[in-house]
């Protein structure tokens, strides 16, 4: 009693000091009967990483890497020791999922799991979220042709971008990342954004790389790395001017008209480019070349473009391959004429010691022209000629082409593609005779 009469005498004077000796002891109240009747305490802890580290899971020794996981975070109700769960925290506990029961590649939905190093034992009550979709997927690194971009760019008129030289340095890309977002890339760009207008060829250093997918979408390049970002665009610039389309009419007699003969083109223009930039671009060029025996009334040939360019510099950067030509004829007729051979001449006799002898007695030839003309006209107007300059003659009788004029008519031709038959013969050098002197031992020839 006294001990409790010293302490009242001494902290008990006053009112305040009532008060603190009270919460002193609740405290220890409280403190006793926590640690005696309620051992084990619920804790709440929240933001604890999930861990992607799968080294060692059946994922992991299938090359499988994690791509992507849904949960970045969790919060934990755990259970335990009231001295032991207090001491944990977000820095002592981590979240994870259980990648051994992943084996292949694909989009998993896994439980999160908590896990601490710390030692202390507790019971895991709630985790939230407690699940997390996974991406799994291989890492791989593949090679990809890569083309240029420049939407900014243009040229002046009268040129244009050569497209087979329009590349890219270096021309391919190595890609890494997971095998999935790979097996999407269809056509890899390096794109530059530089606005300009050229009048001559440049290089132009890439701002960035731009994948798009078969059906041109884009690809989202964040788990994606590059060997090389940096590309250097050439722009080849070349010549191009629009030229009027002509044909050409050979084997036509000097005299003759040509301008009498008028075709209608299927086209009139058509854009051609030049690389060299010291070669100039014709105002208009021949499709083909038409024979002039083939021209009459009904004509029609169709010509390709890129035969007629075969041995030029020029490329068609257009879309037109081929060319039709038709005969105009309203305004040309045709006849038939007997020629006789006394109209046939031969010239550039090949071998002097042959005489040639035309066999054609008479020829039938078509004429075409104006009516007006091939109404006057008679076989005594035309010309035959067969020659033979740098013939290789090996018989005697042979057939031979000829050409046809109307030196008198420069709106006639002739259509006709007969042969002429020729014979050769060789000439006669003089006659040898024998002459006998009398009384003499020998005979003298001498040539007549």
């Amino acid at each position: 009693m006294s001990l409790l009469k010293k302490i009242r005498e001494r902290y008990m004077k006053n009112n305040f000091s009532l008060a603190i000796l009270s919460v002193a002891i609740a405290v220890c109240l409280w403190l006793f009967i926590s640690l005696t009747q309620y051992p084990s305490v619920q804790k709440t802890v929240q933001h604890i990483p999930v861990s992607v580290d799968i080294t060692g899971s059946s994922a992991g020794q299938n090359g499988l890497q994690v791509i992507s996981c849904s949960v970045e975070e969790v919060t934990v109700e755990l259970l335990g020791s009231r001295t032991e769960v207090g001491n944990l925290s977000s820095e002592n506990l981590v979240a994870y999922f259980d990648a051994d029961s992943v084996s292949t590649a694909g989009t998993k939905n896994l439980t999160l799991k908590i896990k601490s190093d710390s030692g202390v034992n507790y019971e895991v009550r709630s985790v939230t979220p407690d699940k997390a979709t996974v991406v799994f997927d291989k890492i791989e690194t593949r090679e990809f042709p890569i083309s240029p971009k420049t939407p900014n760019v243009d040229v002046v008129e009268g040129k244009e971008i050569f497209a087979d030289d329009y590349v890219c340095d270096p021309s391919v890309v190595q890609i890494t990342g997971p095998s999935a977002q790979l097996d999407k890339i269809s056509k890899c760009y390096a794109l530059s954004k530089k606005d300009m207008s050229l009048s001559s060829s440049y290089v132009l250093s890439s701002d960035e790389i731009q994948l798009y997918t078969e059906d041109n979408i884009l690809i989202d390049q964040s788990e994606l790395r590059f060997s090389n970002q940096n590309f250097n665009i050439t722009i080849p610039v070349r010549t191009q001017k629009n030229v009027g389309l002509t044909v050409t009419i050979i084997n036509a007699p000097e005299n003759f008209d040509q301008s009498t003969i008028k075709f209608k083109l299927s086209a009139d223009t058509v854009t051609l480019a030049c690389n060299n930039s010291e070669t100039e671009i014709p105002d208009t060029i021949s499709v083909g070349m038409i024979p002039l025996n083939e021209i009459r009334p009904g004509f029609t040939k169709t010509f390709s473009l890129s035969t007629s360019l075969e041995s030029s510099e020029f490329i068609n950067v257009s879309k037109l391959e081929t060319v039709t030509v038709t005969l105009e004829d309203e305004d040309l007729t045709q006849t038939d004429m007997l020629i006789d051979k006394s109209r046939i001449n031969i010239s550039n006799k090949p071998d002097s010691t042959y005489d040639y002898e035309i066999l054609t007695q008479q020829l039938d030839v078509v004429l075409v022209g104006s009516a007006e003309s091939l109404a006057e006209i008679t076989p005594e107007d035309i010309v035959v000629e067969v020659n033979l300059l740098n013939a290789s003659i090996t018989t005697d009788q042979f057939n031979w082409n000829a050409t046809y004029s109307c030196p008198d008519y420069d709106d006639v031709w002739v259509i006709t593609n007969s042969k002429i038959s020729i014979q050769r013969t060789p000439k006669q050098t003089g006659t040898t005779a024998v002459d006998t002197f009398a009384g003499a031992d020998a005979a003298v020839t001498t040539a007549q």
